[in-house]
């Protein structure tokens, strides 16, 4: 996820490059600052860490293994903390994997953008540990090319990262024959992992017992499409502005947020999106303009946005969560 910030001289470099016509001012960058990052870096590696050991054990108990209950004193043991290492590894990789993505990007273009922030998450509250990652531009794009590149970079760095993780989870997974209800709560499939998990386990009628390594995926393939959705901001927000414009960027946007508060319904008595849905209206539907934004995108970039909405199709969670 992208979050672009125009300063006030960074808005003045951007009235000048209209006025005399320029296609791109070089952006003044500054060394990102790795202090805060680090922190909450190395904090959300605690809190996923902790939300992979919740996993692991329960995974345990569903294949039938007999271990003992998770207590504070478990957590003085290090061999208890390895187990939380494959989530937590996987997870991480995908966050980043994306964030970087946008980061490096930035870098190439000459455009000021802070590290990754990834943001930790209390287990007992949010059981992958983690609301995801972000970084923040800081300059101005200078054209839709640019503001296209950085927006795509990350889904396709993270969604390069996120199939083997998947395969990988779904091939450590178990499964039960026929429905069986194990929990209190369902989580939603994504195409992408309906058409894999048919395939690994040849189109058995079966409940699956997910390993963490698969939840880890899970929760990339959610994070992968809300940052594709077409609204303000978001991946998909600058993919949208770079082809259609600010015209069609507004009018996209509304809609999407619109689509999220209908599609909540059908999570009731749960959320689903509607907190998401108002978060992204309240802090806005517009998207800053690039210093020229009459540069045409290209064949090559409209065949990539359209490789954009077809990953998106496949990693959305239509109800992320469903209380059974």
């Amino acid at each position: 996820m992208s979050e672009n910030e125009l300063q006030p001289l960074e808005s003045e470099r951007a009235i000048l490059a209209s006025s005399f016509g320029l296609h791109s001012v070089p952006a003044i960058q500054h060394r990102p600052r790795i202090i805060l990052p680090s922190i909450l870096f190395l904090t959300t590696v605690f809190t996923t860490l902790l939300a992979g050991i919740f996993m692991q054990f329960g995974f345990l108990r569903q294949t039938g293994v007999r271990i003992p209950m998770l207590q504070f004193s478990s957590l003085l043991e290090p061999e208890v903390w390895l187990m939380g290492v494959p989530f937590s590894v996987t997870l991480l990789t995908i966050l980043m994997a994306h964030e970087m993505g946008h980061f490096l990007m930035c870098r190439h273009y000459g455009i000021d953008a802070t590290y990754p922030y990834v943001l930790p998450a209390p287990p007992i509250f949010n059981p992958f540990g983690t609301f995801g990652a972000v970084i923040r531009i800081k300059s101005p794009f200078a054209n839709s090319r640019q503001l296209f590149d950085i927006g795509i970079a990350g889904p396709i760095a993270g969604f390069v990262v996120l199939i083997p993780a998947l395969i990988v989870g779904l091939k450590l997974s178990t499964i039960y024959q026929g429905r069986i209800v194990t929990g209190a709560y369902e989580f939603g499939e994504p195409l992408l992992f309906k058409w894999l998990s048919q395939f690994i386990f040849h189109g058995q009628d079966f409940q699956m017992n997910l390993h963490p390594v698969g939840f880890a995926a899970w929760f990339g393939m959610l994070a992968t499409s809300l940052n594709l959705l077409p609204v303000g901001q978001l991946d998909g927000g600058h993919l949208v502005f770079a082809l259609l414009g600010a015209k069609g960027h507004r009018w996209v946007s509304l809609g999407s947020v619109l689509f999220l508060l209908l599609i909540s319904l059908a999570a009731f008595p749960m959320p689903g999106y509607l907190l998401f849905g108002i978060v992204l209206f309240l802090i806005g539907l517009k998207h800053p303009r690039p210093l020229d934004d009459n540069v045409p995108i290209g064949n090559g970039r409209i065949a990539l946005g359209a490789a954009a909405l077809a990953i998106f199709v496949v990693t959305f969670i239509m109800v992320p969560v469903r209380i059974l």
